[in-house]
Parts: structure tokens; sequence; C-alpha cells
């Protein structure tokens, strides 16, 4: 091994923290002060500057719009090749996190009447494994989009708006069709309607549909003979959003 990355600080528990890193494609091992990563592409690097680049990939997926862990922190590149690991450390201005909240929704499951004590600490144990790979895939469900992928971190970043614009709206659904060439192929995947996808344009463009809040300032002949509401429009992009993130899992 001739690189890795020291991780600084961090809000997960060591298996979590693992586990997410090998969903990038990353190792976690033990380093010369802190825990750190290394992976194929790092291995690869000419040179610490180069190999700390792509540990700050990583670091913004963990801390952007993912909304993983606010503590991730990176320390130094170690160099491996000397006798003598060598930590070569790097200033910066801290990385602004997100302050957003994300949660996963969990059902109170009471055991089984019946169980021996044994048998009661096992299923405890099953129910707090099941837990955890049912956060662990939620947490994969955003980190990866985040780290692999431009449009999905911008995407996800939008999506923790309070607010939405009809500019916001129309934003996040060209993040994920990508360019309007695309968009027969695109609505095709995910099973978009043309009167669909024209009752959500009279909503987010007309002002005639939805007045000010509308992106055009003239008024014009609806599409559609039922456009969206705000609502509708929102629930129409935020249901495109998800299924576009997560077939890039």
């Amino acid at each position: 091994m001739r690189w890795a990355v020291e991780i600084e600080s961090t809000g997960l528990e060591k298996r979590n923290l693992e586990d997410l890193l090998q969903g990038l494609g990353f190792d976690l091992i033990e380093g010369v002060k802190y825990l750190a990563f290394t992976s194929p592409e790092i291995e690869n690097c000419g040179s610490a500057p180069e190999v700390y680049e792509k540990a700050k990939l990583v670091r913004d997926a963990f801390i952007g719009a993912a909304n993983i862990d606010h503590d991730f922190a990176l320390g130094a590149v170690i160099d491996y090749s000397s006798q003598v690991p060598i930590r070569h450390v790097f200033a910066e201005a801290s990385a602004g996190a997100m302050a957003t909240a994300s949660a996963v929704g969990e059902a109170i499951i009471s055991p089984p009447s019946g169980l021996s004590e044994n048998e009661l600490e096992q299923w405890k144990a099953y129910r707090k494994e099941e837990e955890y790979q049912a956060r662990l895939e939620s947490q994969h469900s955003r980190l990866i989009p985040a780290y692999t992928n431009v449009n999905a971190a911008k995407m996800m970043e939008l999506l923790a708006t309070k607010n939405f614009s009809s500019e916001t709206l129309y934003r996040i659904y060209e993040l994920a069709e990508g360019h309007p060439d695309n968009r027969k192929s695109f609505h095709a995947q995910f099973g978009i309607t043309w009167d669909e996808f024209n009752r959500f344009r009279d909503a987010v463009h007309n002002p005639a549909v939805t007045g000010d809040w509308a992106r055009h300032a003239y008024h014009d002949t609806p599409r559609t003979s039922n456009p969206m509401t705000k609502g509708e429009a929102e629930s129409f992009v935020r249901k495109i959003a998800n299924q576009w993130l997560q077939s890039l899992v």
C-alpha cells in the first residue's frame, strides 16, 4: 500500500463508517494516528496533493447534500512508500455542512410473547441488526449518488429547500432528465406520460395557471385542461427525483 487518508473526526460508529466507505469503493484501515481509508484509485495517485483532492470528494459527499456525517473531517495523507510513514498535512478552509435533517421511519415492534430469556436476547439482536441494515440502505441511497453523480449532489441540495419556487422544481426535473434530447427515453424509463408532463409544465411555467409563482412572465393558453397545482407539481418532481436517485445506487 502506498497511500491512505486519515479520518480525523467522524460522528459514525466504526462499523457504519466502514460499510459506507466500502459502498463507495474504499477500504477502512488503521492509520498512523487515526482511522484511514484507501482504494485502488488512491493507490494510483502520483502525489499527496492528488490523493487529497480525491479524498475531498469523499468528505464532501459525507458532509454535504447526502447529510450522512457533519463531523466527518479529513486528516493527513499518509505516504507508506518509505520505511517510516510520512504524514502530509493540508490546511484549508472548513467546508460548510448543511444543517438539514434526515431520518428513517421505524415502526415499534414488540417481541412475540412466550419467549425464553435466551430467545428474547436473540430476538433483540436480530431486530438490532435488521434496523441497522435498513439505516445503512437509506444512507447508501443518498451517499452513493452524491459521490458518483454531480447532478445528484446538486439535486439533493435543492430537495432540502424549505419552500420550492417554480425555478427550483423545474431545475430538479432538469437535473434528472439531463438534457431535453433525453426527454423521450427519460419519460419512458420513469413512466411519465406526455399529458402528465404538460400538466406539470403548465403549473411551473404559466402565470395564467399559477400567477406570479410561475417561471415565465407572459400569460399563455395552458397546454392542458387540468394543469397541476403547486402541490401536485412538487409531488410529481419529488417522485421523479426519488426514482432517479434510486436508479444511481
